[in-house]
């Protein structure tokens, strides 16, 4: 059985990750069908979503080991690589306007970052991660009817 030391673990929390995930998601709709004025299918922003959150898996499993930024810069380039297929080479769009499209995986991630230090340090000033966890929960749920489609719970069709 293959096991992960302990002694890797890095001091990133799950709470951190769930809060800053839902505004990360508003964050890339936001993104891209505002700034960017590509609008993407909804799996796209899923993707892109939970594909940043693999971060955490490293950061939070890995960040005390040895390999650590080998195992950070790894996953960088997948994630810029992944970001490219999934969000950016598909759109009609000129190269300039796809260079500055993958760049903005960065300013994502540090989107992303931000949001899960909101958690971070509201924690450490004294609020109980419960209302964290339970704000992420409204807020995917926000997104679900924002995003979702209407529903006619009477007659079971959708939009």
């Amino acid at each position: 059985m293959i096991t992960i030391d302990p002694a890797w673990q890095g001091d990133v929390k799950f709470y951190e990750l769930i809060y800053g995930s839902w505004l990360t998601y508003i964050f890339t709709i936001v993104l891209f069908e505002k700034v960017l004025r590509a609008p993407l299918e909804e799996w796209r922003y899923v993707m892109l979503t939970f594909l940043g959150a693999f971060a955490f898996w490293v950061n939070h499993y890995f960040q005390n080991a040895s390999f650590y930024m080998i195992l950070l810069n790894l996953y960088s380039l997948c994630f810029l690589i992944a970001w490219y297929f999934v969000a950016v080479k598909h759109q009609p769009k000129g190269t300039v306007w796809k260079i500055a499209a993958t760049l903005c995986a960065v300013i994502f991630t540090l989107a992303f970052i931000g949001f899960e230090y909101i958690a971070r340090i509201g924690v450490e000033a004294g609020i109980y991660e419960f209302w964290f966890m339970l704000g992420a929960a409204f807020g995917i749920v926000g997104i679900i009817i924002w995003r979702g489609p209407v529903q006619d719970v009477w007659n079971g069709t959708g939009k």
